[in-house]
């Protein structure tokens, strides 16, 4: 019998009627990253989290416009679905079985919190109204004292936007700890006292501060001279308001302090304050963080030091965020990518997103990656950089702006492209994948391993292909232009039905590789190239003597009447497809 994870876990979401989403159902977990286009409803996607959960965001309630399409005939209705179980080892586990007392049973596996919202036309605000249970169809009101639920005494939002002021943040953090009694001793009280009205009594002795309360007094009686009356200033500082006087400063290196200045600095020491003060709250309160964009105005290093600090303190165990930054995301694991994008409406689609044993000295580089991805609507997966060189010089004739467009050209660069087409396919973003037509020899067996079309075979799950004997071994081993042969073979006779198969799938294989296959495009440009550069190499063999430099080399010595013939060959179907899709 498997043994239930001892966890609580976000499930799903289902939001309804509200801004921009009619209705929008998204698999979740602890950990998501909200990816989308600018004004997609990233925002409006924590701000209904917020809603459901922030008392204090959801006091006010809903005005019209936060109703889809201003339609205040239809309620507004936002489910979040979480699994638990009783285990007694996972915190958060007994503090939902505690919150929720009479509304759920011992047994219980999921939990709902449902908040709905009418529309009054007389008062002109949606009132919130909250709901939980075990069973959606029948779930119980939240019990609540004026607009405080019971809800609210256990959860606790982190809600964190990309304009975070250090100073009101460092002020409210100050204010919470001289608030709490044993934040001075009896001793350092009464000290302080003491010495702060000595400080008072030496503002209001200033002569500044005397001449001034004169020039009140004789201004005042021009309007009214009344008998005996004067004015005194008096500085009020008090141990109750010192947090307000306080400034965080930094000392360097030689022990000289200066204030935090430059707003990189300021913004990691605000997040700084902000998870000191929640973790203090960790064994009273579930904390849910929802960070909006936090990359602005950090530095790489430090959206870098951001990265590794919040996708491994357990502080961050619960956590919603938008960004547009792939250095940001560089260190996740153990998360689900979520998408918004449009068709026709608002949609989402998630893919929970584990980095591979077999990628984690990469994780760095294959997070980056897949981050610069997952914004685009259309990806094209290649190899390698000379793949990706050629590909753009074409694009930059043939359609410039196509990342304007929403196109993308992704290298995979040794990490196999199933990590890549798995999770953006998932996504419900367009992949088109160029690859090789790779063979691995076996001189033993006398036969080769179809590797370019297995590889391509297994990302649209289909069963790969048998090895192919080689009728004469020795030639294969020894002559380049038999090689080639078997691959032509391979592709225009033996496997053709799948290569077509493949290419309704878009994904494109090459006859033999990228080379030959531009070589059957432009053969006399490519000699001349090689010859112009003092080579007695034909193109293809000069290209593959140092392919990206060479790359870059041949990409400027073509015209546009050679990326014209480039782009409208069959070996280049891919580039026109990338086109295509980016101009629907």
């Amino acid at each position: 019998m498997t043994k239930r994870r001892s966890m609580m876990i976000f499930k799903h979401l289902t939001i309804k009627n509200f801004r921009n989403f009619k209705e929008v159902d998204i698999d979740l977990t602890n950990r998501n990253i909200i990816f989308g286009l600018n004004d997609i409803g990233k925002s409006n996607f924590l701000a209904a989290l917020r809603y459901l959960l922030d008392r204090n965001y959801r006091r006010d309630g809903f005005i019209d416009s936060d109703y889809y399409n201003k339609d205040t005939s239809k309620e507004i209705s936002i489910t979040l679905t979480i699994q638990i179980d009783d285990n007694e080892d996972d915190s958060d586990n007994k503090k939902i079985f505690k919150m929720m007392k009479g509304a759920i049973t011992s047994d219980a596996e999921v939990v709902f919190i449902q908040l709905n919202a009418t529309y009054d036309k007389k008062r002109l605000v949606g009132e919130p109204n909250l709901f939980w249970g075990i069973d959606l169809d029948n779930l119980e009101d939240i019990p609540s004292k004026q607009q405080y639920f019971e809800l609210d005494k256990h959860i606790n939002v982190v809600y964190i936007d990309s304009s975070i002021q250090l100073e009101s943040t460092f002020k409210k953090y100050s204010k919470e700890i001289f608030k709490k009694e044993s934040s001075l001793t009896d001793e350092e009280r009464e000290d302080l006292t003491t010495k702060i009205e000595e400080l008072n009594d030496s503002v209001g002795d200033l002569s500044a501060i005397k001449t001034f309360e004169q020039e009140i007094v004789e201004e005042y009686k021009k309007f009214r001279d009344e008998q005996g009356f004067n004015v005194t200033i008096k500085s009020e500082i008090e141990v109750s308001n010192l947090h307000s006087k306080l400034t965080p400063y930094i000392l360097n290196e030689v022990c000289e302090t200066y204030p935090t200045a430059g707003d990189g600095r300021k913004k990691i020491l605000a997040y700084t304050l902000l998870t000191l003060e929640n973790r203090r709250q960790e064994e009273e309160k579930i904390n849910i963080f929802l960070i909006e964009e936090i990359e602005n105005h950090l530095h790489r290093s430090m959206q870098i030091a951001l990265s590794y600090q919040i996708f491994s303190d357990e502080v961050f165990k619960y956590l919603f965020m938008t960004t547009h930054s792939s250095l940001i995301v560089s260190q996740m694991d153990e998360v689900k990518l979520i998408k918004l994008f449009k068709d026709c409406l608002v949609i989402g689609k998630s893919h929970t997103y584990i980095v591979p044993e077999e990628y984690k000295t990469l994780k760095q580089k294959l997070n980056q990656n897949l981050a610069e991805a997952i914004y685009a609507d259309v990806v094209l997966l290649v190899e390698g950089p000379s793949k990706k060189i050629l590909f753009e010089r074409v694009l930059h004739d043939k359609c410039q702006r196509y990342e304007s467009l929403g196109g993308y050209i992704l290298e995979v660069d040794g990490i196999n492209f199933s990590e890549y087409y798995n999770i953006l396919t998932c996504l419900g973003i367009e992949v088109i994948v160029r690859t090789d037509n790779d063979l691995r020899f076996n001189k033993s067996r006398g036969d080769v391993n179809l590797l370019g079309v297995n590889r391509c075979l297994s990302l649209i799950s289909e069963d790969s292909v048998d090895n192919l004997q080689i009728n004469d071994v020795d030639e294969y081993e020894a002559e380049e232009e038999y090689r080639k042969d078997v691959k032509r073979e391979i592709y225009d006779d033996h496997y053709s039905e799948e290569i077509d198969d493949l290419i309704m799938s878009n994904i494109y294989l090459s006859r033999i590789d990228l080379e030959n296959d531009l070589y059957e495009a432009i053969q006399e440009l490519m000699d001349d190239f090689a010859s112009d550069n003092n080579s007695s190499k034909n193109g293809v063999d000069y290209l593959q003597e140092a392919k990206m430099k060479h790359m870059i080399g041949l990409c400027k010595y073509m015209n546009i009447n050679d990326i014209d013939v480039i782009y409208n060959h069959d070996r280049f179907e891919c580039i026109r497809e990338l086109v295509s899709l980016c101009c629907q």
